[in-house]
């Protein structure tokens, strides 16, 4: 055979290896996205289903227990695989919380449900779907399967003691399920997350408008006292005219004495009561002379 032959036959092969590989890859995005769609639009009852960050093939729902039954008012979250063989191959579930069932394991949270697997020991068919599983689970929940364990210990409990098997049944659920929110884990907020938004809250600055005198910051009078200082020394004094409260002590004296100095003291005839009236005004004139002379002004008679 031609080696250019075997060649393009080489080819080809890759060519349908590649066509083998990517097919499943796009039956099952096209599959899940409308499985996702529905779940969304139409949800089982008491159940909740959402794809993780944005992926078709990795998901996260949250079944309800029935009422009825130990799990009632219980939110289990189950961590669900897609392989990519889907839908010829089953779904990957296993649950978060834990759940005290002889069908599920503690440890793992792995279910032993014949829906889950593949024929002969198993019923999963491609005609079914997420809606489905998810429904048989919650079923299992409600009904479960003793001679079917994976946990024995928890089995022979449920055969043998009914009342305990309950009892620890609702426990359990009060322990682990009860608290948990029926509401999106991915998108709820941790205790970390809101104690650093509430520092942040806390650390962001004021709104921009103007604060009162009662809310002004120490900080900020303290500046503004620094600063009035510095101002009064480089500030050029006001050529304006002081006002009265304004001037020098001394020159307040000097008016008044001068003030004083016009008036003199009378005494009445009548009584000896003090009477003040203003002195007769001099002329600078008269004044001068008196004080080069050094005579003095004769007393009235």
């Amino acid at each position: 055979m031609k080696p250019e032959l075997l060649q393009f036959l080489f080819s080809l092969q890759q060519v349908c290896e590649n066509f083998k590989r990517m097919m499943p890859n796009s039956i099952r995005t096209m599959r899940m996205s409308k499985e996702i769609q529905d779940l969304t639009k139409n949800p089982p009852h008491g159940i909740t289903c959402w794809p993780k960050n944005d992926r078709n093939d990795l998901l996260e729902a949250i079944v309800q227990g029935s009422e009825g039954t130990p799990y009632a008012n219980g939110n289990f979250r189950i961590d669900i695989v897609i392989p990519e063989r889907y839908p010829m191959d089953p779904p990957q579930l296993k649950f978060l919380t834990k759940v005290y069932h002889p069908n599920i394991d503690n440890a793992t949270g792995l279910i032993c449900l014949d829906v889950l697997k593949m024929p002969p020991h198993g019923r999963w068919r491609p005609v079914n779907n997420l809606s489905l599983t998810l429904t048989a689970v919650q079923q299992l929940l409600s009904d479960p399967n003793p001679h079917d364990p994976l946990d024995s210990a928890i089995a022979q409990e449920y055969i043998a003691n009914r009342t305990l098997f309950l009892e620890n049944a609702k426990k359990w659920t009060k322990l682990y399920a009860v608290d948990d929110s029926s509401a999106r884990p991915s998108k709820r907020k941790s205790m970390d997350e809101e104690i650093c938004e509430d520092a942040a809250k806390r650390l962001r600055p004021s709104s921009p408008s103007k604060p009162s005198n009662s809310e002004e910051s120490p900080s900020k009078d303290s500046s503004v006292a620094c600063a009035q200082p510095s101002n009064k020394i480089i500030r050029p004094s006001s050529p304006s005219k002081p006002s009265n409260s304004e001037e020098s002590p001394s020159k307040d004296s000097a008016v008044a004495c001068a003030q004083l100095s016009n008036k003199i003291m009378l005494k009445r005839k009548d009584d000896n009561e003090p009477v003040f009236h203003e002195a007769p005004k001099r002329s600078r004139k008269s004044r001068s002379l008196v004080r080069s002379e050094g005579d003095s002004i004769p007393e009235k008679q």
